[in-house]
């Protein structure tokens, strides 16, 4: 709201964007509250309306875009036994869990230390992990769609030269039935063939630590929304 309370007292000028290019239609919009999924059975982080629209456009060979902007497999590890959590020695947040590599990652400034079997402040072996990254998405992806093709994008996948242009290029010309990426895959990209955004746990950037992550939230949503005709969150 910085921006837009800068333009309401006339430090800049407020240029608004009154309908979409082409005169194309806004897309169409649902929200599924997952505690009342949770509440019916259903523990999976896909929800089941996200479900029945994933195989609604594989039938139909549409392309489907699911953002998630949490990268890693979990977003923390923790010891059941005590409730020790694993942090960063320099940041002081908790590390990321990454499968490929079965290592513990600050995304912050990139400490990094192996998996833990043990606990380092009980020696319990009662540790557990939580949170969802895109790791663990693509992961349920493949084993909800086994038929679909996906590719990801994050920080994690395009660390050689070129490597974001090459995913861009695979998911767009190769026609790959699902991209799974983070925030790098809804910015300035069109995507023709692409009928569904799913965005998975959508509140979750409302609790960062920023005074402005209402407006990044929004923000981001936007953005995403622009990318297809449909968006289920």
């Amino acid at each position: 709201m910085v921006t837009f309370t800068k333009a309401q007292n006339g430090e800049i000028e407020l240029i608004k964007l009154t309908k979409r290019a082409n005169n194309s239609n806004l897309p169409k919009v649902e929200i599924v509250d997952l505690k009342e999924e949770l509440a019916n059975g259903n523990r999976s982080i896909i929800s089941n309306r996200l479900y029945e629209k994933i195989e609604e456009n594989l039938k139909n060979k549409k392309q489907i875009i699911l953002f998630l902007n949490r990268r890693g497999y979990s977003t923390f590890v923790m010891c059941r036994d005590c409730g020790y959590t694993l942090k960063c020695k320099r940041c002081n947040i908790s590390l990321t869990y990454h499968e490929h590599t079965n290592t513990l990652k600050c995304h912050y400034c990139g400490y990094e230390i192996n998996n833990v079997k043990t606990c380092p402040s009980c020696k319990s072996k009662n540790i557990k992990f939580f949170g969802t990254g895109t790791e663990k998405l693509e992961n349920e992806i493949n084993k909800i769609f086994p038929q679909a093709t996906t590719i990801r994008m994050d920080i994690d996948t395009v660390t050689k030269k070129n490597s974001h242009e090459t995913i861009l290029n695979k998911f767009k010309n190769e026609n790959i039935d699902i991209l799974i990426g983070t925030q790098m895959v809804v910015k300035g990209h069109h995507f023709p063939n692409v009928n569904l955004v799913g965005v998975i746990a959508a509140d979750g950037s409302l609790n960062i630590e920023d005074f402005r992550a209402n407006e990044r939230t929004f923000d981001l949503l936007t953005q995403v929304a622009r990318k297809s005709r449909e968006r289920i969150k």
